[in-house]
């Protein structure tokens, strides 16, 4: 039988469950080497199912044999910085194993994505990977954008579960809360958001900020009796908070993908998102979201403005596009395209 492995950087809950979802419906052994995340998650190796090969990222001629496994048919290399999985890659390769690129990098558009990225790709990467996956529709276009064909270039890299992610009451019935969830970095723009909504919440004193994560912006976050500031949670703790809030903020400066986003629309919730959210193509519509120029205060107040005046029918609309799109993705689509990809590697 064929044998696949799976490498991943800093892996989160999420991609657990969608290789499990993998493992299950490819029936087969699927090894994972991972690199341990920056916040440490309760029953990662539960949400997977089997034991985790845990590695630093900089171990540099690295071998399958140095971790009791045999060198796989098939890699999904996650990334192509880490020198650990490099060296796993270039191990796999030297008996013909199949290097698959999972890149959450999406189009933007930008002159180094059009030459410097470009160039790379041909002059390093192409050669390296025999196909790639990503997560959706702006990863696809950079990844095509890149050289690479359409028939070896897959989306449904990431997803959030809908077994965890789901319900709520609806939406006009929810406390009046935007929330946002991620690291409190300079590029996650949680500053602005913050003053944004301090702006908007003087007109509109019924509705409140919550702020989930962790980060060295914390202590620089307004004190406020309508923003309230939250550590990072657990998975099963952020999805209950999700099903009670009313619109998932993102105002991020970048953002390859934002898995939160898929939890928010599998949430019923609404979304606020800068225009350059990886996700936005897959999931923000007229209907449920507004979009806003990134690094601009006033677009997000406006935006947060903009979402308050929606009356109860735009409130309905909203969580039914949300939850309608959310389906399109998860631990089954990860499963269905990578199993699918294979089948076409194997085929070649």
């Amino acid at each position: 039988m064929t044998s696949i492995a799976v490498a991943w950087m800093g892996m989160p809950d999420y991609a657990a469950r969608c290789i499990k979802a993998f493992v299950d419906d490819f029936g087969g052994d699927v090894e994972v080497v991972a690199t341990r995340p920056d916040v440490p998650i309760a029953g990662m190796e539960r949400s997977l199912g089997q034991t985790v090969h845990w590695i630093r990222s900089d171990c540099r001629g690295l071998c399958w044999q140095d971790l009791g496994i045999n060198r796989p048919d098939i890699l999904l290399q996650g990334g192509y910085s880490v020198p650990s999985f490099r060296s796993l890659a270039a191990d796999a390769r030297s008996i013909g194993g199949r290097v698959v690129l999972a890149s959450d990098i999406n189009w933007q558009g930008t002159l180094q994505q059009r030459f410097v990225d470009r160039l790379r790709h041909k002059l390093l990467f192409r050669r390296k990977f025999d196909a790639v996956m990503t997560p959706g529709a702006a990863g696809i276009r950079y990844i095509r954008a890149m050289g690479y064909s359409a028939d070896r270039t897959v989306p449904g890299l990431y997803g959030a579960d809908p077994s965890l992610f789901n319900g709520g009451a609806p939406l006009i019935e929810r406390s009046q809360t935007f929330l946002f969830v991620g690291q409190y970095i300079a590029r996650k723009n949680v500053l602005d958001l913050a003053e944004a909504f301090l702006s908007v919440v003087e007109d509109h004193p019924d509705w409140s900020l919550v702020l989930c994560g962790s980060g060295s912006l914390h202590s620089a976050i307004p004190v406020h009796p309508t923003i309230r500031v939250l550590d990072f949670l657990q998975p099963p703790q952020l999805a209950e908070l999700m099903r009670h809030s009313r619109c998932v903020v993102l105002p991020s400066l970048e953002e390859h993908w934002g898995v939160v986003v898929h939890e928010a629309v599998l949430s019923g919730c609404a979304l606020a998102l800068a225009n350059v959210v990886g996700a936005a193509p897959d999931f923000a519509r007229p209907e449920n979201s507004v979009l806003f120029r990134p690094g601009d205060k006033m677009a997000i107040a406006c935006a947060l403005r903009q979402i308050i005046y929606w009356d109860d029918a735009h409130w309905a609309k909203a969580e039914a596009t949300s939850r309608a799109l959310g389906v399109q993705f998860g631990p089954h689509r990860f499963s269905s395209e990578l199993r699918q990809l294979i089948d076409r590697l194997l085929k070649a």
